[in-house]
């Protein structure tokens, strides 16, 4: 086990021996990333199912550590680019892209109703759609961000992973992961662990890098959704889909054109 560090990260490496998807050792190297923090990460193709993840990837202790400690902190938000971190100016600038976030997802559900946003960062989508009617709360990992979200928002947003949240069974008429399943370790464990959160014939929506994208294939190692060391995994249309099918979810609709080059933006039903 290595120890790689940057200014602000301090996180232990491991091998990753099988696919987080689909369990199967069949694997082929993808590509060499640059890392936030310094140094580079190495990626891996899953021969069966197409998932890129990070291999080595982060340990669970050290990156439980990373989440609660360091993440979403002005320290790190400098190294990943920005040149004077504020939350505030950050909510801002999201505000629009929230707005349209959540009109997409009452394409499929209208509020009243709970609705869990999952990896909250700085709260706008919660405040969006707390703003339209919904009993809306969060889960956000980062103890930076969630900390901004209670106190200076008033949010209901819960400093916890998918896994540790004490959160009620059956419950939430939407649920939605803005840029947050590539951050899974273990995918389709959580995202079981969501489904047994959702009533029958909720909504999922999620974002997520697509790893089949031209802009992944053209951008290689600089495109921005390899992003590691918080990126794990990295799905295509079909390794997405396959996740969702195997973990209670009904695939709705999924199309490109996101905020970034090569995101994918996915819509499923609680089957």
């Amino acid at each position: 086990m290595a120890c790689m560090s940057g200014p602000a990260l301090q996180l232990e490496f491991e091998p990753v021996p099988a696919c987080p998807l689909c369990s199967s050792e069949r694997k082929s190297p993808r590509l060499s990333a640059p890392m936030i923090g310094g140094g580079t990460a190495r990626f891996s193709t899953c021969a069966d199912c197409g998932l890129v993840f990070l291999d080595p990837a982060p340990s669970p202790d050290s990156l439980n550590r990373f989440y609660a400690d360091v993440y979403f902190t002005p320290e790190y938000r400098a190294l990943e680019g920005f040149a004077s971190p504020d939350p505030v100016r950050e909510l801002a600038l999201t505000l629009q892209y929230m707005e349209r976030l959540a009109d997409a997802v009452e394409e499929f559900r209208q509020p009243p109703g709970p609705v869990l946003d999952i990896g909250s960062a700085y709260g706008g989508f919660v405040m969006e759609m707390q703003s339209r009617g919904w009993d809306a709360a969060g889960v956000e990992p980062s103890g930076a961000a969630a900390a901004f979200c209670r106190e200076r928002l008033g949010l209901r947003v819960l400093h916890a992973d998918i896994g540790g949240a004490d959160l009620p069974a059956a419950a939430f008429h939407a649920v939605t992961l803005w840029d947050v399943l590539e951050h899974f370790a273990r995918p389709a464990e959580a995202m079981r662990r969501i489904a047994d959160l959702a009533v029958p014939g909720a909504i999922l929506a999620l974002t997520t890098p697509n790893a089949g994208s031209p802009a992944a294939l053209i951008g290689r190692e600089n495109w921005i959704g390899w992003k590691p060391p918080t990126h794990l995994c990295v799905f295509n249309f079909h390794s997405v889909r396959q996740l969702l099918e195997e973990t209670g979810w009904r695939m709705l609709r999924a199309h490109g054109g996101g905020i970034y080059p090569g995101q994918l933006t996915v819509f499923a039903e609680k089957a």
